[in-house]
C-alpha cells in the first residue's frame, strides 16, 4: 500500500489549446479549513442579513409607533382644550343658576351639600395628578359628567319652580294702568271736598279725558258700573288675593267676567262722580288691604 496522499493538485485549463494548463497544490488541512470557514461565514452572514432585515422592519414599526403616538398626543391636546372650553361654559351656566335662584328667591338646588352662593367656579377646574395626558382627560371628562348632570337636575327644578310662579307673575299688576302724570299721591290728605284730613287709599293719574286704560296684570272683571263718588268704576280680580280698582271712567271696554291680559284696553279716562278734572284714581288691595300702587308700577 502507498502512503495516504496529503494534498490535492487541481488543475485550470485555459481557453486557448496551445496554452499550459496551470496547477498548484492544496494540501487537505488547509482545504478542510477554507471550507469550514466559507460555511461558517456564509452562516453569519445568512445571520446577519436575517437580523439586518428585522431590525429594518423593528425600525420601520418604532418610527410609525412614533408618528402614531405624536398624532394622539396633537389630539389628547386637543381635546383636553376642548374640555377646557366646555368647563368655562357650564361655569358660566353655574354662575347664571345661582343668579337665577337668588333674583327668584328660589333657594339652592335640592340635594346640595356645600353653601350655595359662595366660593368660585376653582371646583369646576380640578387638577389631577395623573401619570400621562390621556389619564388626566378620563379624569377631566368623569368629573365634567357629572358637574354637567348636576345642572341639569338644577335647571330642570328652576324650569319647574318658575312655570307654577308664572301664573301669579302674569297676575301681579306691574305697570301704570294709563299714560298721564301723578297728582295725587297714595296716603293721608286734605281732601279737596270736605277741607279735612282723609285717607286717599290710592293714587291719581292726571291724563286728558279719553286716554286709554290698561289692565296692569292678568285678571277677571268683577265690577263695572257706576258707583256715586267714583262715577264708572271698574274691579279686576287677579287672583291670589289681589284686586285693583278703577274710578272716575268716561266709558268701560269690558263687562263683568270678562279675562283680560296684561295691556288689554280696559276703558278710558273720564271726569264722572266727584273730580275735580280728568284723571283716573287707581287703587291696589291685596287680602282686602289697600297697598301703595307705586308698589307694584316697574316701568
Amino acid at each position: 500500500m502507498g502512503k495516504p496522499q496529503s494534498s490535492y493538485t487541481i488543475v485550470i485549463f485555459p481557453g486557448s489549446t496551445t496554452s499550459e494548463p496551470y496547477r498548484f497544490s492544496i494540501r487537505k488541512g488547509v482545504l478542510k479549513f477554507l471550507l469550514g470557514f466559507s460555511a461558517a461565514f456564509l452562516l453569519i452572514f445568512a445571520g446577519l442579513s436575517v437580523r439586518h432585515y428585522q431590525m429594518r422592519s423593528d425600525l420601520v414599526e418604532l418610527s410609525n409607533l412614533r408618528k402614531n403616538n405624536k398624532t394622539q398626543n396633537i389630539q389628547i391636546q386637543k381635546f383636553s382644550s376642548q374640555i377646557d372650553d366646555l368647563t368655562d361654559q357650564v361655569v358660566r351656566l353655574v354662575e347664571f343658576d345661582r343668579k337665577l335662584r337668588v333674583m327668584t328667591d328660589i333657594g339652592p338646588p335640592k340635594g346640595t351639600i356645600k353653601s350655595y352662593g359662595v366660593g368660585g367656579a376653582e371646583e369646576l377646574h380640578p387638577s389631577f395628578s395623573a401619570p400621562d395626558l390621556g389619564e388626566t382627560v378620563k379624569q377631566d371628562l368623569a368629573f365634567l359628567q357629572t358637574k354637567v348632570t348636576e345642572q341639569e337636575q338644577s335647571f330642570q327644578e328652576l324650569e319647574t319652580v318658575v312655570q307654577n310662579r308664572q301664573s301669579l307673575w302674569a297676575s301681579t299688576p306691574s305697570i301704570w294702568p294709563t299714560s298721564g302724570w301723578l297728582s295725587s299721591e297714595f296716603g293721608k290728605r286734605i281732601s279737596p271736598f270736605t277741607g279735612h284730613l282723609a285717607m286717599h287709599r290710592g293714587i291719581d293719574i292726571a291724563a286728558r279725558s279719553g286716554t286709554p286704560i290698561i289692565a296692569p296684570a292678568a285678571g277677571v272683571v268683577t265690577y263695572a258700573r257706576f258707583n256715586g263718588g267714583f262715577g264708572r268704576y271698574l274691579k279686576l280680580n287677579h287672583g291670589y288675593g289681589t284686586v285693583t280698582h278703577y274710578g272716575h271712567l268716561s266709558k268701560a271696554e269690558v263687562k263683568v267676567g270678562q279675562k283680560v291680559k296684561r295691556g288689554d284696553v280696559i276703558g278710558y279716562v273720564g271726569n264722572t262722580g266727584l273730580s275735580t278734572g280728568p284723571h283716573l284714581h287707581y287703587e291696589v288691595y291685596v287680602n282686602k288691604v289697600a297697598i301703595n300702587p307705586m308698589k307694584f308700577i316697574l316701568n
